[in-house]
């Protein structure tokens, strides 16, 4: 039996997640490690494995900075779309 789902994923840093929003300033982002990039395409090599695709949100400034990455996503097959380019409200 084929039951449809909808499965989504934030692209984000491990830094920017707006639960640390006042101990992680925006202006520091530059400076930190990124693992957005490595985190990403271990999920994509798994949705490849089972034929899975989603909705991929993909953070603006995540995108400004990695648009190879978004190229990776949207190559294969999966849906892009944008939750706002750094969680300002």
């Amino acid at each position: 039996m084929n039951v449809p789902n909808a499965l989504t994923v934030d692209v984000e840093d491990y830094f920017q997640v707006t639960a640390l929003a006042p101990s992680v300033h925006r202006d520091s982002w530059i400076s930190r490690e990124s693992r957005v990039v490595g985190n990403t395409q271990k999920l994509l090599a798994i949705f490849e494995e089972f034929d899975v695709r989603g909705t991929f949100f993909v953070l603006g400034w995540v995108a400004e900075r990695y648009p190879q990455l978004v190229r990776d996503i949207a190559a294969r097959g999966h849906e892009i779309a944008c939750h706002g380019y750094s969680h300002r409200l």
